[in-house]
């Protein structure tokens, strides 16, 4: 038999003098398949992505001990206020799926300088198979738009520039060493981690050698049409709320500020700066935020803990800030806060982080003072690939607020061993 048939056929088949109808059915869909991997980019096939974090956490969460009204009540109420003590909230071991996610992104040419690109992301719960809600999956950014050498113009919804500033495409940097980890991400006591709805956004593409450039327009969607006097809510225009973002980045170092109006009802300012000095790469973040006030408001505060309260007490989503945001019985207006962290590439596959955090929010009644929160995390990256590493972090928030709602700082912690990988 011929090397040619034996290609085909295996060592120990049959000889054959001429290929088979088998044979020649083979070779055309071994021709289809060839087609369909060599397409050029240009047929818009889409892209399949994803991102698996899953982690092993032990939690120890501590809340403001309430005293019970009297007479007692059922359901039981709590007073809110006057707490000399702290009771366990949570003392478990949890898997965790952390941010994990798949989609399918892609582009379309149109012409040799422009294209169609979509996105559409969905976040997914690994540990169990279905989010708070009850659902396996959950919407993340979902855009489509135009793109060509002056830049992206995209329609949907998207994380903010604001959100989004501390990455860089020129460093590939994350300034938020623990992103997405729980209780160490910025969101646990910062502001301003927004994904928009009914976005309209612009991104340039890098110019002047290291410069980029996004904005947001948000869409309030409002009727145009006044409600009554006190509540017009008639803001039909364009823009009702926006987030920009401007960044500067070279090899070693860049640098950013944001600005986001009414944007989940919030108006803030972040600015920072990453520098890489040898096998160390030190971060820093600041922000000042507050309630937007105008009549017309894209909202609720959502990034904010909010004030709602209930019969179990002011604790909710286990967020230490929480208990004193529902205690004083109305949400925060105002914060101030900071982080400061490092990464040590220490040898091979080796990196440690360390991260240490803080802000400070003023409730919107004036007879109870700020909450102070206190973060830090620390932690291991063992690298495995580009796409895959091993992971094991410690973090705590310690919280302190007005000694009329309580005289003591409940303590959050978490120590969790991880796998995060792409692909």
């Amino acid at each position: 038999m011929s090397a040619q048939y034996t290609q085909y056929y295996g060592l120990h088949s049959k000889a054959r003098t001429r290929p088979t109808r088998f044979y020649k059915s083979f070779q055309l869909a071994s021709l289809s398949a060839a087609l369909l991997v060599s397409l050029p980019s240009q047929a818009g096939f889409p892209t399949i992505y994803g991102k698996i974090n899953v982690s092993a956490q032990q939690y120890n969460f501590e809340k403001l001990n309430f005293a019970q009204t009297t007479p007692a009540t059922n359901p039981v109420s709590y007073q809110y206020s006057g707490a000399t003590s702290i009771a366990d909230e949570l003392d478990n071991t949890s898997v965790e799926s952390n941010a994990s996610r798949f989609g399918i992104r892609g582009d379309l040419d149109l012409s040799a300088d422009l294209k169609i690109i979509y996105l559409v992301e969905y976040g997914i719960d690994v540990d169990n198979g279905t989010n708070a809600n009850g659902r396996e999956l959950t919407q993340r950014n979902i855009y489509a738009g135009l793109q060509g050498q002056w830049g992206t113009l995209l329609i949907g919804k998207n994380d903010t520039p604001l959100k989004t500033l501390q990455t860089n495409t020129v460093i590939r940097g994350d300034i938020d060493r623990f992103n997405d980890a729980a209780l160490a991400d910025i969101g646990s006591y910062l502001v301003g981690e927004n994904r928009a709805d009914n976005v309209i956004q612009y991104n340039s593409p890098i110019f002047l050698e290291g410069f980029e450039f996004s904005f947001a327009a948000v869409q309030s969607e409002e009727t145009g049409i006044a409600v009554n006097a006190n509540n017009p809510q008639d803001d039909s225009d364009l823009a009702s709320g926006y987030s920009s973002a401007l960044t500067y980045g070279k090899s070693k170092w860049f640098v950013g500020v944001a600005i986001d109006n009414n944007v989940a009802t919030t108006d803030a300012v972040r600015v920072l700066g990453e520098v890489a000095v040898g096998p160390v790469k030190l971060g820093a973040i600041y922000q000042t935020a507050e309630a937007h006030k105008d009549t017309d408001r894209i909202g609720p505060f959502s990034t904010f803990v909010g004030s709602s309260v209930s019969s179990s007490g002011a604790q909710n989503g286990l967020n230490p800030i929480s208990e004193w945001d529902g205690a004083s019985g109305n949400a925060f207006i105002e914060q101030d806060g900071y982080l400061l962290n490092a990464a040590w590439k220490v040898a091979g596959p080796w990196t440690a982080k360390a991260q240490y955090g803080s802000s400070t929010s003023t409730p919107a009644n004036s007879s109870y003072g700020d909450v102070d929160v206190t973060a830090l995390a620390l932690g291991v990256d063992y690298k495995l690939s580009d796409a895959a590493r091993l992971y094991s972090y410690y973090a705590q928030l310690e919280t302190e607020g007005d000694r009329a709602i309580g005289t003591v700082k409940p303590k959050d912690s978490t120590l969790a061993v991880g796998l995060d990988f792409r692909f």
